[in-house]
């Protein structure tokens, strides 16, 4: 017979039958209890936001844009700046990534806010790194390279300072973000054990960062694919610019990823409403 103010079996077994959520599978949420889990943090849906508008408008402007490029459309993958220069591409541009770095200061105070309270420590190297590289995208895109760049880049123009203004924000951005990604690695290696950012609770989450900052240094695909050597690169034919392209848009790739990712931690480790389900489960 069952001991007495025991539940039968069956029904302990009905108690914890509640589905992980995205954030408990990537290992950084608790488990929530029947009746409390469903419930997602609306502001951990922009993130992955953010990382689908940057993606479209990079998909837009290259399909406005490529086919009348400047050297013709015999680039296959011409650089993100060479999209946005002149045409309908111009006007995308200068709409979508500002309004990038717009999306994302709408995330950035309550996520550093949660990280100051998760941490107890405030951590000015990831909020003036990631403002600095949000800062840089926005002037990417409002200040395009100017219209005459491929007579520039024949030795028939001068490079003006819209350009040289574009170049500095794009290297602000790159430099930051990378920077930015290098000091989140190193909290979730040096956070305490029992830390739900450290990288032994949220593994997955931490790996995925990894792997995202390491291939945005050593963009590894492109350099094989592009290696002199490459029977790949022969076969498509792909010219300087298609290195350069190429080895860019991996590099946005990973740095966009990984910020669409802190998604998982505005979801789970981050979450305030978590502690609150948990003192009440205490």
């Amino acid at each position: 017979s069952e001991e007495r103010g025991q539940p039968p079996q069956s029904l302990a077994h009905d108690t914890h039958t509640n589905k992980p959520s995205t954030a408990d599978w990537l290992g950084l949420a608790r488990t929530r209890t029947e009746g409390l889990s469903g419930h997602t943090r609306p502001i951990a849906c922009l993130p992955p936001c953010i990382l689908l508008v940057a993606s479209t408008a990079i998909a837009a402007a290259y399909a406005l844009s490529a086919p009348v490029s400047l050297v013709g459309g015999r680039v296959v993958t011409p650089p993100i700046s060479l999209l946005i220069y002149d045409g309908p591409g111009r006007t995308l541009g200068q709409v979508a990534f500002p309004a990038v770095s717009l999306l994302f200061g709408c995330v950035a105070p309550a996520f550093f806010r949660d990280l100051r309270r998760v941490t107890g420590a405030a951590h000015p190297g990831l909020v003036a790194t990631s403002a600095a590289a949000f800062a840089g995208l926005a002037v990417v895109g409002a200040v395009p390279l100017q219209r005459d760049v491929p007579a520039v880049m024949r030795g028939e123009a001068r490079l003006g300072a819209d350009s040289v203004l574009h170049q500095s924000a794009a290297a602000v951005f790159f430099a930051a973000a990378i920077a930015h990604m290098a000091l989140w690695m190193r909290l979730c290696v040096t956070a305490p054990p029992a830390s739900p950012l450290s990288y032994r609770v949220g593994w997955r989450s931490a790996l995925f960062k990894g792997a995202c900052a390491v291939t945005s240094v050593f963009p590894l695909p492109a350099a094989f694919l592009l290696h002199p050597a490459s029977p790949a690169r022969r076969v498509l034919s792909l010219s300087e610019a298609d290195a350069g392209g190429l080895q860019q848009y991996c590099l946005v790739l990973c740095v966009a990823s990984f910020f669409a990712s802190y998604s998982v931690e505005l979801a789970g480790a981050l979450d305030p409403a978590g502690e609150q389900r948990e003192s009440k489960r205490d």
